[in-house]
């Protein structure tokens, strides 16, 4: 663990106070997360490991539950194609709810220091889940496997190493997260290439069986090098307090993190509604077969990379708070011209302007927490918070879109006016957090001067 440093305490309370030490009321006020950690240097070729662990366990984890398209499509035409559209993506719902409101659940337990023990549990539920749905008949084995299985085990996983890189890193904060959740994105690239190609020909059992056995191997990497930096900043992170202490409803008096999960909230309602529906617009609305539908999907995850580097590079010259509601509000309005798109060409273009603006909110998002924390000591309490919105956003975004599409006449306006309103209003609810934490950074230099 590195040297303890001393910092001076507020004026007039005189002495130091280690740097690791929960930082007084006063401070805690105002001061953030992001800035309490501007003069760490604790950047090094340890927590970069942290990251390529992290982009891992996000292509195990995310990266899967991003193919869900893929599934959703193949379900509807061959395994399950006297199912309706809107049971069929339950599935996927569900597995993305429990996915990201594992952090709520994880949150508390994480600032206890069990950061093992959620590691190794969400793994082995994760390629448990996989390998289960290799052997799905029925649409309920489905449910159960893909759904609340690996959904539950996806969650109890990635939250822990999201926060593990967000933590450990300042300056070079947005790259980091970008490296780690661009697993999200190189898997979402190959694994519908490798399930398109290998369910013809194998079968969906052994396609799906091969995807567990890339993911096991992916975990196993990710869990050798995560182990061992777990038990060097456990005492670090650790809150000498009761698990119930830990779930706080003082969060509700914070207005930038209500803010935040709010917008967290309205976002993911569009947000991972329209890669589940991707190949699905394509096929019905535009006639593609199912090879070019799950070409768009793919397309979709490729240009997902250079949203994230765009968003490494508009951050570094404007700051997080300041560019995370302009991307949000252009997703939305690019989300409403999805209504005039009536041609393969046409989608092609729109396919990637609106992933290369989305897929920034991918890195902003967590990014945005450690301006909105006091400190890193509560870090995975505050993710859990907000994700927990997310969650719901996810839970009313797929369903409702589901139920506002008619594939048989190909109508899917009242999907796409839906999900654009939805993103706009999450653009909203951004500005708010930008002053609140404008806010809270002049109060900051005013205690300090």
């Amino acid at each position: 663990m590195a040297a303890t440093t001393v910092t001076e305490r507020p004026p007039g309370s005189g002495g130091t106070v280690p740097e690791n030490a929960p930082p007084p009321e006063s401070e805690k006020q105002y001061a953030s997360m992001a800035e309490q950690l501007e003069t760490q240097p604790n950047e090094n070729f340890q927590t970069w490991l942290q990251a390529l662990a992290a982009f891992l366990i996000y292509a195990a984890t995310w990266g899967i539950l991003g193919t869900y398209g893929t599934y959703q499509n193949y379900y509807e035409t061959v395994l399950l194609r006297d199912m309706s559209t809107n049971a069929i993506s339950w599935v996927g719902t569900i597995g993305a709810i429990l996915l990201i409101f594992g952090g709520s659940l994880t949150g508390p337990i994480y600032d206890r220091g069990w950061i093992r023990e959620l590691l190794i549990v969400g793994s082995v539920l994760t390629v448990f889940g996989i390998m289960m749905t290799s052997l799905a008949t029925e649409y309920w084995h489905i449910l159960l496997a893909q759904g609340f299985c690996f959904g539950l085990g996806s969650g109890i996983l990635s939250n822990p190493a999201l926060a593990l890189v967000t933590i450990s890193f300042h300056r070079h904060r947005t790259l980091a997260l970008t490296l780690a959740t661009s697993g999200t994105t190189i898997a979402g690239i190959i694994y519908p290439i490798i399930l398109s190609r290998l369910f013809p020909t194998i079968g969906f059992g052994w396609a799906t069986r091969i995807l567990g056995f890339i993911s096991l191997a992916e975990l196993v990497v990710a869990l050798a090098i995560m182990l061992p930096y777990t038990g060097r900043i456990k005492e670090s992170i650790t809150q000498k307090r009761s698990l119930l202490a830990l779930l706080d409803i003082s969060l509700f008096r914070d207005p930038a993190l209500v803010g935040l999960s709010l917008s967290f909230f309205f976002m993911w309602v569009a947000y991972w509604t329209v890669s589940f529906f991707i190949p699905t617009f394509a096929t019905f609305a535009l006639g593609a077969d199912n090879t070019t539908a799950y070409d768009f999907l793919v397309i979709f995850n490729a240009c997902s990379i250079a949203g994230r580097l765009l968003a490494v590079f508009v951050s570094g010259k404007m700051s997080v708070p300041t560019s995370i509601p302009f991307f949000a509000f252009a997703t939305g309005i690019l989300l409403l011209g999805w209504i005039g798109v009536h041609s393969i060409a046409a989608y092609y273009v729109w396919v990637v302007l609106t992933t290369v603006f989305m897929s920034t909110l991918a890195i902003l998002c967590p990014a945005m927490l450690a301006h909105v924390s006091p400190s890193k000591e509560v870090m995975g309490t505050r993710m859990g918070f907000a994700f927990t919105f997310t969650s719901f956003g996810v839970l009313l975004g797929t369903p409702v879109s589901s139920a506002l599409i008619d594939v048989k006449t190909g109508s899917f306006w009242r999907m796409q006016v839906f999900l654009g309103v939805s993103m706009l209003v999450g653009s909203a609810c951004l500005v708010f957090v930008q002053r609140e934490i404008a806010k809270k950074a002049t109060k900051a230099k005013g205690a300090s001067a």
